[in-house]
């Protein structure tokens, strides 16, 4: 019978995982209370006549990771979501 085995070691600076894990539970905080935010608001404006434009911007650090806009028309809604990627291109 053959011993099959598979060893891995994974050497890892853990001081450097617990940062960017800390800074990824931080801007998914900020990103949780935005979208509350972007709730109440469609809330009010699904209330009123007159509806609005929204833009939403997620940042990571100081880079943008996604840019969303909603924008009403006489007779419906736009939306686009802009990614990291491309949000790079166009500066």
């Amino acid at each position: 019978m053959a011993n099959n085995k598979l060893i891995i070691e994974v050497n890892a600076d853990k001081n450097g995982a617990l940062e960017g894990i800390k800074e990824v539970t931080e801007v998914a905080n900020e990103c949780a209370e935005s979208l509350e935010k972007l709730e109440k608001v469609m809330n009010r404006l699904t209330n009123k006549k007159k509806q609005e434009d929204i833009k939403f911007v997620l940042t990571l650090g100081e880079k943008v990771v996604v840019k969303s806009i909603v924008e009403h028309t006489a007779d419906s809604i736009q939306g686009r979501v802009i990614k990291r990627s491309e949000i790079n291109e166009t500066r």
